[in-house]
């Protein structure tokens, strides 16, 4: 019940910015979390996840992970929890980088299965095992969908089996693909694990509805107020209010979903919530290769649709 009041409300994918160079600006970094902080984030109502996978984390070298979570927890001052977010194929690695973090004072990691190869139930089960026993930290199972097809994604059995494992706490899991499997989830562990919906607000408050403690949000990173509007409608059981509320980021979410990503011109996600904070006056900087950033008119497309959605111009 703890850790469902600290992981609650918009679960904010943190932005990791990058000089001109591509070495780390973690000035940048500071800044963007107190902009956050000052727009109503904290503890009970929003969290963040620093780094996250939209935030380029995989191309991180192990010291630049634990600079960038050193820096995360010390702008956040106690104020807003941090959850880092940790990826690899190897074991060992991933266990020291949790470490790390968690000795930087991050309570909670988000680890995601291994990538690279297809992994069956009883594979991903023995790779969170091993995470229970080994990290300190509170543990958010990060499960991918996209990956189903692989197998490597969580069906409700192993769900169930990894209900045993003491320190996995947090579950982030769902999207509008897999529906039915979300809201029997939901209803089936929301009790157990603090719940966060990983629609990018798409289902959320079906999520809410069924007991999500949270959602993952990549606005909350440039508007926070407006994600905190969306949690509190949400949490005084005004859905339909809500649904409404949260369907004016329709335009942004087709640039992330849609337009770009579809477009020969394609953009990580990260290109797109880097012009956005931009537009509202903070540092979002390049990516990292293989991607790119946006040049200068293709950023003006960003902000028009931001000019529309009535966002604050920094």
């Amino acid at each position: 019940e703890h850790v469902k009041r600290e992981l609650s409300g918009p679960s904010a994918l943190a932005m990791v910015p990058f000089n001109d160079d591509l070495n780390l600006n973690l000035r940048a970094l500071a800044s963007n979390i107190r902009y956050m902080i000052d727009g109503g984030m904290r503890s009970g109502r929003g969290h963040m996840i620093c780094p996250c996978g939209t935030g380029e984390y995989l191309t991180l070298s192990a010291a630049e992970h634990l600079q960038v979570v050193e820096t995360a927890v010390e702008a956040a001052a106690g104020e807003l929890p941090v959850v880092a977010g940790v990826a690899g194929i190897n074991i060992t690695e991933v266990i020291e980088m949790a470490e790390a973090a968690h000795k930087a004072g991050a309570k909670y990691v988000m680890v995601s299965p291994p990538f690279y190869d297809p992994i069956d139930q009883d594979g991903i089960f023995e790779w969170y095992r091993i995470l229970n026993e080994s990290v300190g930290a509170g543990i958010m199972i990060y499960d991918q969908s996209w990956r189903a097809d692989l197998g490597t994604t969580l069906g409700l059995p192993l769900i169930t089996r990894l209900t045993e494992l003491e320190n996995l706490v947090s579950l982030k899991f769902g999207a509008p693909e897999i529906l039915k499997t979300t809201v029997e989830a939901l209803d089936q562990f929301a009790d157990r694990f603090a719940f966060i919906d990983n629609s990018l607000g798409y289902i959320s408050t079906i999520a809410h509805m069924h007991g999500a403690s949270g959602f993952i949000s990549g606005p909350s990173v440039w508007w926070p107020e407006f994600e905190l509007e969306f949690f509190d409608m949400m949490e005084r059981g005004e859905y339909a209010k809500a649904d409404k509320w949260h369907a004016r980021l329709g335009p942004w979410m087709d640039l992330i979903n849609g337009e770009f990503a579809k477009s020969e011109s394609f953009f990580h996600q990260a290109a797109i919530m880097k012009a956005s904070l931009e537009y509202v006056g903070q540092y979002g900087g390049p990516v990292r290769p293989p991607f790119r950033a946006m040049t200068a008119e293709e950023m003006q497309e960003v902000f028009a649709v931001l000019d529309d959605l009535g966002a604050p111009r920094g």
